[in-house]
């Protein structure tokens, strides 16, 4: 019996999936917080602002280039050698990177640090989302990425502001050290955890097609790809940019300590995005991929308000409505590709899609600190930057029809 047959997002080893994912999450989420008030022990000059600004512009690129690597590699690897063994070795990468945040002693540490990390992260990413595919059905293929995305969503809720706190009131340093035994015990779940390689299926990689709903016409696997890859791209870009925006209008123009800082990322990001997940996963399976994708580009607008808020509660509140009516798409999103694709392919198709976004978020934060301290204080310009940004993904996503399960990539699996 198939791995996709004898297993749904209700099952042991799906549990077991969401433990290891919420556990790689907690870890990398922990240490958001305090990365950029370490950064600040080793700036050296007048301009404080602009220094770490631009310091932690480099540091997000590192890690994005790096993630982008691990998506790449760690995707066709898992498609051959196997994705349990993917993911369990991302862990020693984690721990690694962690411990050279907990130890560095001037800012090229960090730069080392946050490579290493982020390769991790990406390296497993590509596999772990296959996997949530290979357990689940078409047909409630939107409840399993719901549930799923929970698992790296409620790791954000606390750990920020855990992160946060005992940085603020214990040691700066102790956020990094809790995240490698975090690591250690991510091992110790993913080795349970069953992932064998797929073989590959009857139909050729080359031929594989699916028929769309509204157009009635039969589309190349390739295209589907490039869509996706695309849209990928432009989501990347804007998360890339508004991180250093963000972290800028956070820190010098609200003022906000580490706590707030992390409370203001746990309750407007994680809690909001967390809330949405399972409607998002009912309203997909429901209605179809391909509206609640669209719907999500309301967001656009909301963006660019965000430069108007003048204090942290209205910036919180902004920011949640953003969380929500961006991230309420993310299991229709992932559905909608994985139901193109064949099973042996899932982990390589993510990884490409995911080394597009990745390549967008580490263009992004150069680009972000760049507009940041050419318009600072004043925030219109970024948020505007970042509301069109955010726009230009519809027209992809707007030529692509609905997938349905008589789809011959879909049968083939």
């Amino acid at each position: 019996m198939e791995v996709e047959d004898a297993f749904n997002y209700r099952s042991r080893v799906f549990v077991v999936l969401w433990i290891v994912n919420f556990l790689l999450t907690f870890a990398i989420s922990l240490v958001a917080t305090p990365i950029p008030y370490l950064m600040r022990e080793f700036v050296v000059g007048q301009d404080v602002q602009s220094a770490i600004t631009e310091a932690y512009g480099i540091v997000l690129s590192l890690g994005y280039v790096a993630t982008t690597l691990g998506y790449f590699l760690g995707g066709f690897m898992a498609d051959s050698v196997g994705r349990r063994t993917i993911v369990a070795s991302s862990f020693f990468m984690l721990a690694a990177g962690f411990g050279l945040f907990a130890v560095a002693s001037n800012m090229y540490f960090l730069y080392a640090a946050r490579f290493i990390q982020m390769f991790g992260l990406g390296f497993s990413a590509p596999a772990l989302s296959a996997l949530v595919a290979d357990y689940s059905e078409q047909g409630s293929r939107g409840m399993a990425y719901g549930v799923y995305n929970l698992s790296w969503i409620t790791a954000q809720i606390p750990a920020p502001l855990l992160g946060g706190m005992i940085a603020q009131f214990v040691n700066l340093r102790i956020p990094f050290v809790m995240a490698i035994f975090i690591s250690v015990m991510g091992l110790l779940f993913s080795i349970p955890m069953r992932g064998k390689h797929v073989e590959k299926s009857r139909v050729g990689d080359e031929e594989a097609v699916v028929v769309e709903v509204d157009s009635k016409k039969k589309v190349s696997i390739r295209k589907i790809v490039l869509i996706f890859s695309l849209t990928n791209l432009m989501n990347g870009l804007l998360n890339g940019f508004v991180g250093p925006v963000f972290n800028g209008f956070l820190m010098f123009r609200l003022n906000a300590e580490p706590t707030e800082y992390g409370l203001v990322s746990a309750i407007a990001i994680g809690v909001v995005t967390a809330i949405v997940q399972i409607p998002g996963g009912k309203l997909t399976d429901k209605f179809g991929r391909k509206h609640l994708v669209i719907f999500s580009f309301l967001g656009a607008p909301l963006v660019f308000a965000l430069a108007f808020s003048q204090s942290l509660l209205e910036f919180g509140l902004i920011l949640g409505a953003i969380a929500a009516v961006g991230n309420i798409s993310g299991p229709a999103t992932s559905a909608w590709l994985m139901d193109f694709v064949p099973k042996h392919k899932r982990a390589s198709v993510s990884g490409i899609t995911r080394t597009l976004n990745g390549a967008g978020l580490s263009m992004g934060p150069t680009a972000g600190s760049y507009v940041w301290n050419m318009t600072k204080p004043d925030a219109v310009v970024p948020c505007f930057v970042a509301s069109l940004i955010y726009a230009i993904g519809l027209p992809f996503y707007l030529i692509l029809g609905e997938s349905r399960k008589t789809s011959e990539a879909v049968e083939a699996n």
